[in-house]
């Protein structure tokens, strides 16, 4: 009896049971409908409201920089922008450098947004991408505060570099190097001073984050980076020179000529070149204008001698070219001139013109060099170079000029329509053409070590120009001379002058009718073919 009671309880037990079971699952279900209910409505409300906002333009309330671009399609916010950066151009930076001002425009520095493309799809897709919720925060977040989207606002480099380096960089208190002059027999050498530059990229740097954290679109004071210059000559390089290396004169003549070799042979006095460094002799003399001491003199041109501002400063260059081989300096670059000249033997020369023909040379020595250069006073041109002699004792150089093939001039007659019928004029210069070769001979003690070409020249040779008058009433006269100079024949020339002269004194009848036709009856000379 007992044993059945018990299985009684046992089935009902798990009766209780699966219908607790099934309670729970019911309830279950009921809240999993409800929140799936819920969530549905939600995610339908959400979705409603973000839907609201077009997908091509910007929402409300969104700024890129200062710029409010809401509403706008991405192209319109693009036109907004490079307008409003038209006016940003405009306004100005002043810099300034310890109690120094310089002051540039954001157009010359180079404003210019790094990537507007970049900017403007930011703010096109504000609130449109992402989970739903949180494109929902986003846009309940627009209908209380603005969003401001960065501009990113960059300089050209370049171009604000320049106007740096123009503007700002001599306001600072620069490194000063040391100097030297000669004194007597002797060097006064000035000590060097530690200075300050402008930090060009640091500053730049500097003005690109004010520009996209701090700027307010008006007007900008900036103080400028300063980091530490070092002079780049000092006492201790300049001490090292003592020894003449090299030294080269020629005669400085007079007239016009003589003030371009004063004004060139002083920009080049006191030129320190440190090892490795160059010289350009166009560079240090340049330019060639009455603003700058220069005059005009003679000077080549297309196979002429004419006046023209710095004529003579290739004689300047010639003389320094000269003192630079005996001082073996390592010669860059060197031109000899279209003609000879009369100053130097051929191939001693080195040619300056405009921006094309120029006498550069290179320190080759491991210490400075100091060029002294003077006209003294036996009018004697010239130029010595001292630094620190290194070459072996008893070394010595010598140049020879080997003339290899020559040219002489001719002679070549043109018109002269302004002058007197039968006249000779002797215009220009005539030159021997020539080419030539100069000679570097080493001797160590006396004895030749070597003998080497450095330099072949070729200079052209110059007619004489003879001008033949030409003005005369009588037609007549003045063809027979025109046909006797085209054929550039001198005894023609003479002939034809001669007939010219006694045609000249007859009444011009053209070049017909009875003038013609007695000339030919008492078979005169016909004009020259």
């Amino acid at each position: 009896m007992a044993a059945g009671s018990q299985r009684k309880g046992n089935k009902k037990s798990k009766r209780m049971s699966r219908m607790r079971r099934r309670r729970r699952q019911v309830l279950f279900g009921l809240v999993f409908v409800c929140v799936c209910i819920i969530f549905a409505i939600s995610y339908g409300v959400l979705y409603r409201y973000v839907s609201k906002f077009p997908a091509d333009k910007i929402c409300n309330n969104i700024y890129i920089g200062s710029v409010n671009v809401s509403g706008m399609t991405d192209k319109e916010a693009k036109e907004a922008l490079k307008k409003h950066l038209e006016d940003d151009r405009k306004e100005s930076v002043t810099t300034k450098v310890d109690d120094k001002k310089a002051a540039a425009t954001l157009e010359e520095l180079g404003l210019h947004y790094n990537d507007i493309d970049k900017v403007t799809k930011k703010a096109v897709s504000y609130g449109k991408k992402g989970r739903l919720w949180v494109r929902y925060r986003q846009l309940r977040k627009l209908s209380k505060e603005k969003m401001v989207l960065g501009e990113a606002l960059v300089l050209d480099h370049k171009k604000s570099k320049a106007v740096i380096e123009e503007r700002v960089v001599p306001l600072a208190s620069h490194a000063v190097d040391a100097k030297i002059k000669k004194d007597g027999d002797g060097f006064k050498i000035t000590k060097e001073k530690d200075g300050q530059t402008v930090d060009i990229k640091a500053s730049t740097a500097k003005l690109e984050k004010y520009l996209n954290e701090k700027w307010k679109h008006k007007d900008i004071a900036m103080k400028m980076t300063l980091i530490k210059e070092s002079p780049s000559v000092t006492k201790k390089d300049l001490s090292t020179i003592k020894d003449e290396l090299g030294a080269f004169s020629t005669d400085a003549g007079g007239g016009e000529r003589w003030q371009n070799l004063k004004t060139g042979v002083d920009l080049l006095n006191g030129s320190v070149l440190m090892p490795g460094e160059q010289l350009s002799v166009h560079d240090r003399t340049a330019p060639y204008d009455e603003e700058h001491g220069y005059v005009p003199a003679g000077s080549y041109e297309n196979g002429q001698v004419v006046d023209s501002f710095g004529g003579g400063i290739c004689q300047v260059s010639t003389t320094l070219y000269n003192a630079v081989l005996y001082a073996e300096l390592e010669v860059v670059e060197r031109y000899p001139h279209s003609m000879l000249v009369a100053y130097v033997d051929p191939s001693r020369d080195a040619a300056i013109a405009g921006d094309y023909l120029d006498f550069v040379f290179q320190n080759n020595y491991e210490t400075p060099i100091f060029i002294a250069g003077e006209i003294d006073a036996a009018n004697q041109l010239r130029f010595t170079i001292y630094g620190k002699e290194t070459r072996t004792p008893g070394r010595t150089v010598e140049f020879e000029s080997e003339t290899l093939t020559t040219e002489d001039y001719g002679v070549t007659y043109k018109e002269n329509s302004d002058a007197a019928l039968g006249s000779m004029n002797y215009a220009g210069s005539p030159h021997t053409g020539k080419t030539a070769q100069l000679w570097k001979i080493v001797y160590q003690d006396g004895k030749q070590v070597s003998r080497d070409v450095i330099n072949n020249s070729t200079y052209e040779k110059s007619d004489q120009i003879i001008e033949i008058g030409t003005k005369t009433d009588n037609a007549q006269a003045k063809v027979l001379v025109q046909n006797a100079i085209a054929t550039q024949d001198k005894g023609k020339i003479d002939a034809a002058i001669s007939q010219a002269r006694s045609l000249q004194a007859q009444p011009s009848q053209g070049m017909g009718g009875q003038e013609q036709s007695s000339q030919e009856s008492t078979g005169q000379v016909q004009p020259a073919q």
